[in-house]
């Protein structure tokens, strides 16, 4: 079980020895590259191209509808027509072809209410990639920091291998010399093969956070990567932001505050499918005449006004206005919800911030007092003053006081980033 284990951490390590070779990479050039590869981004970007787009589309509607259509018909059968008792054969073929314009003079703000419509959904598109943005650097964030912790671990607990090691190489020598029982070395034998355990889940578990790493950014899963910064790499606190600024900053809030608007554009909508709607046009055709005797042509100009008015449609108008409404208060709603979540997610995260920020403080002086310990208790134990188990507990105390000062510098890097996306600011 020791050899397979000791293969594959050399196989493991060889690995990491190409990673030195590449230029490392620090956080924030780690978050550009995923924002520069993320497809969910790219994919928020088309969508804002595409209602733009729509709010083009929607104001050419203000301007003259201009159009063209032409119209061929042959007639197979003979065909004869009765003209003042004389019968006059008609001519088998028939074409048309027209041009026209028509300018929509009122529309129960259809028009204009679909054009403030788009320009919502474009806004909206504007605030969503900011917001997908956001999310995407926040994940970078959020993985660069837990694979330079899962590296820590990995370091922390290779150093720890060493540390049995060096106890295991003193116990087997004072064996073998007569000097202490076999049940010391069993029980620092049994203690170094946990250890190289735990060596090993450590290295697995980065090798798996430098695969996520790597794909997050567009690279194969494989490629090696160094990190520039450590877990411990020092970091500037934020400051404390009030909540109020997080309802202006935040894109959650903005969306949320323009689909009200957007849902009152929806209600004008609703009652303009019922208002009367007045048009005016101009045609200009040719083709054969309608009693199409000898094929002849001619022109003709057109200039007409059209007016609908919806008289009676079985409570439509006042049930589609009715969901409408609906619909607008639900998002009045949301908003409320949106902005209590917002509340509940500043003061969340200003708590974690401090509280993860003092425990990087006992963390530090923790793992002094365990390193402090470990170095007392193994001399006293070479002096013959102590047991084996004073040691091995001491060892034990070092990794775990070591163990919870890379979780809670993580902490405190998850907290920062936490805070910085719940106000609203970020050092993106």
């Amino acid at each position: 079980m020791i050899k397979k284990l000791v293969l594959s951490l050399v196989i493991a390590q060889s690995g990491f020895c190409a990673f030195a070779q590449n230029s490392a990479i620090s956080v924030s050039e780690y978050k550009e590259r995923a924002l520069e590869y993320s497809k969910q981004y790219k994919q928020a970007e088309q969508q804002r191209i595409a209602t733009e787009a729509g709010v083009k589309s929607a104001k050419s509607a203000f301007l003259p509808q201009i159009d063209a259509a032409g119209s061929y018909q042959y007639r197979i059968n003979k065909y004869d027509m009765a003209l003042g008792g004389a019968s006059v054969p008609m001519a088998h073929d028939s074409y048309s072809a027209e041009i026209g314009a028509v300018q929509s003079i009122y529309a129960g703000g259809a028009i204009y209410n679909s054009y403030k419509a788009s320009q919502l959904q474009n806004d909206i598109a504007i605030e969503s990639q900011k917001l997908t943005k956001d999310n995407v650097l926040y994940s970078a964030d959020v993985l660069y920091w837990s694979t330079a912790a899962r590296k820590e671990m990995y370091e922390i607990m290779t150093e720890y291998v060493q540390i049995i090691q060096q106890t295991y190489d003193l116990i087997a020598e004072r064996f073998n010399d007569g000097l202490i029982s076999k049940t010391d070395l069993l029980q620092v034998s049994s203690r170094l093969q946990e250890a190289q355990l735990q060596k090993v889940n450590a290295l697995k578990a980065y090798q798996l956070s430098l695969e996520n790493f790597n794909v997050l950014i567009g690279n194969n899963p494989s490629t090696p990567i160094t990190l520039g910064d450590s877990i411990t790499t020092a970091v500037v606190m934020p400051m404390e932001v009030g909540v109020t600024s997080a309802y202006s900053n935040r894109p959650e809030m903005k969306i949320s505050d323009l689909q009200i608007s957007l849902a009152d554009r929806q209600v004008n909508l609703a009652k303009s499918k019922y208002l009367p709607n007045v048009a005016i046009g101009f045609k200009q055709t040719w083709g054969t005449t309608m009693i199409n005797v000898s094929g002849e042509t001619m022109w003709n100009s057109i200039a007409y006004a059209s007016v609908q008015v919806p008289i009676f449609h079985w409570g439509g108008r006042l049930q589609n206005v009715r969901a409408a409404k609906a619909q607008k208060i639900a998002q009045e709603l949301g908003y409320q919800i949106t902005r209590d979540q917002v509340t509940n997610e500043v003061s969340n995260a200003w708590t974690n911030l401090q509280e993860n920020t003092r425990l990087v403080d006992v963390a530090n002086n923790t793992v002094n007092i365990a390193q402090e310990n470990l170095d007392i208790n193994t001399f006293s134990y070479a002096e013959g003053r102590l047991t084996i188990l004073d040691v091995l507990q001491s060892q034990l105390t070092w990794i775990q006081a070591y163990t919870n000062l890379v979780n809670s510098h993580l902490q405190q890097k998850v907290s920062i980033a936490d805070y910085q996306k719940a106000v609203g600011v970020n050092n993106y």
